[in-house]
């Protein structure tokens, strides 16, 4: 079968959606690549204003909790070095 040919599933006709590509946000360099992404395609007209201002919000917000995790997991080793260097 071919990319362009129409398929017959459950009764309904047509081109199946292309899978949708991965998106990376494990890291605070991941959003902010994926925050300039959302900026281009509004600035492009291929997506609307609102909806990327929706994105960016919620981008803004992973952004936050990766920072955030990430000074937990320097604070958790601070706390440690400082109580063993105290058990000495």
């Amino acid at each position: 079968m071919q990319d362009n040919e129409a398929l017959t599933i459950d009764g309904r006709t047509g081109k199946p959606d292309p899978t949708p590509p991965v998106i990376h946000l494990k890291t605070a360099d991941d959003v902010r690549l994926e925050m300039a992404r959302v900026y281009r395609d509004m600035r492009q007209g291929k997506i609307e204003t609102a909806d990327g201002t929706k994105f960016a919000y919620v981008l803004g917000q992973l952004a936050k909790m990766i920072e955030t995790g990430q000074l937990e997991a320097r604070l958790e080793l601070i706390e440690h070095t400082l109580k063993v260097r105290k058990i000495k």
